[in-house]
């Protein structure tokens, strides 16, 4: 299984006819499909089934449950309205393509950071964000996980994030 990239542009690309909350539906579009999915698995428990299958079940939920736990998704609507509180997103019912271009580039980084990926390019993330939305940002680049790669001129966002510079 290969390595799941998030790409954050200077000029992101959103669908103009959809809303907020739909764009940052679908950054959670993955994770939901996964809780979904754990459900269904439970759902069969009722039915009437061989060993076979029994085991065959059992297994396959233990490997949701594990996707579940290393994403926090029993977390993600928590998550979701942490990350746009934080990033000061748009009311949810706004239409993308009446936004400005500031707001567009936070619905874009909230619904990237939602998405959960092993590694992130991110260009120039501090763009269009007051100081207490770049403290949030920062604060989650320093606990994700996986690998940031970033291109900024922030130094002061350089200094509280990386942990290297090339």
């Amino acid at each position: 299984k290969g390595v799941k990239i998030g790409y954050f542009e200077q000029e992101p690309q959103l669908d103009p006819q959809k809303t907020v909350g739909e764009c940052i539906e679908d950054g959670v579009e993955e994770s939901r499909a996964i809780l979904d999915r754990y459900n269904e698995i439970n759902m069969k428990f009722g039915e009437e089934m061989t060993p076979e299958e029994m085991e065959a079940l059992i297994e396959e939920q233990a490997a949701v449950q594990d996707k579940i736990d290393v994403g926090n998704l029993w977390e993600l609507d928590r998550q979701l309205e942490i990350a746009a509180d934080a990033l000061r997103l748009p009311p949810a019912e706004a239409i993308v393509e009446h936004l400005s271009g500031g707001e567009k580039r936070r619905v874009a980084l909230c619904q990237l950071l939602l998405k959960n990926p092993d590694m992130i390019l991110i260009d120039e993330p501090t763009n269009h964000l007051d100081a207490e939305s770049v403290s949030w940002l920062e604060q989650f680049l320093d606990k994700f996980p996986g690998t940031v790669v970033a291109v900024t001129h922030d130094r002061y966002f350089l200094d509280n994030v990386a942990g290297w510079i090339l």
